[in-house]
Formats: structure tokens, C-alpha cells, sequence
């Protein structure tokens, strides 16, 4: 129970920052805010981890440095600055539907490199996804 009221909250605090992008997007660039989220985003997580999981980032492994490394590079920066972009250009309304593909890229991504295969449930929430971005690309403004 207590996973499933995390991942809500995690979904409602993604669903508020929508909006609060778009609305600090009428103040400030893209790149800006990118920057200014970003540099916020780091003091808070170093302040959590240094406080909540010291001795587990005392131990971490190379791997996993190099790993999220990447995964610093990909979500955060390049990730981040696009979904601006995007709800500057779209709104939230258009934009946010957009991003909740990213299922669909982690399945195919799955896939191709590490092996993993797509099952009659998977199958199913691939074409439901397709099915949203078709009404979400193709709805008049």
C-alpha cells in the first residue's frame, strides 16, 4: 500500500509541476528554467541523500555511477528541456499526454538491447499508448 500512495504522490508532484512550468515559462526561457530547476533539484537530493542514505552513497559501485551518470544526462537535461519546450509550444493539456509515452520508448528500448520480450499484456499497453498519442496528436487545438 504504502509503494502505491509513493508512486501517487510521485505522479501528482509530476502533474504539478506541469503546470508550474507553464506557468514560469511566460517569465523565463526554456534554458533558463531548465537551469533554475535543475540546480534546485540537486541541492534538495543532495541534502535528502546526505541525510537519509549516507552510508549507501558512501557505497556505491562504479557501475552504478556510470549508469546513472547516463541516466543524469539523458532524463534530466536533455529529458527536462524538451518537456519545457514542448508545453511552452503545446501547454500542459497536449504536452503532458506526450510525455506518459515514455513506456512505450522503455519497452522498445528493453527490447533491442537488454533482451527482454514483449508479452500479450505489454502488446496491449503498447497499442493503448499509440491509441492515446493518436487522439493527443490528431484533437484540434
Amino acid at each position: 500500500m504504502l509503494a502505491i500512495v509513493l508512486a501517487l504522490g510521485a505522479a501528482a508532484s509530476w502533474g504539478m509541476s506541469a503546470v508550474l512550468v507553464r506557468h514560469g515559462l511566460r517569465d523565463l526561457s526554456t534554458s533558463m528554467g531548465t537551469l533554475l530547476s535543475l540546480t534546485s533539484g540537486l541541492l534538495v537530493t543532495a541534502l535528502l541523500v546526505a541525510v537519509l542514505e549516507l552510508d549507501a552513497l558512501l557505497a556505491v559501485s562504479w557501475t552504478g555511477i556510470a549508469l546513472f551518470g547516463l541516466i543524469g544526462i539523458l532524463n534530466f537535461p536533455m529529458g527536462r528541456f524538451f518537456n519545457y519546450m514542448a508545453m511552452s509550444r503545446l501547454g500542459v493539456g497536449r504536452s503532458t499526454p506526450l510525455l506518459a509515452s515514455s513506456p512505450l520508448f522503455a519497452v522498445i528500448i528493453a527490447v533491442l538491447f537488454i533482451g527482454e520480450h514483449i508479452t500479450l499484456a505489454t502488446g496491449a499497453g503498447i497499442a493503448l499508448i499509440l491509441s492515446g498519442l493518436l487522439v493527443t496528436i490528431t484533437a484540434p487545438k
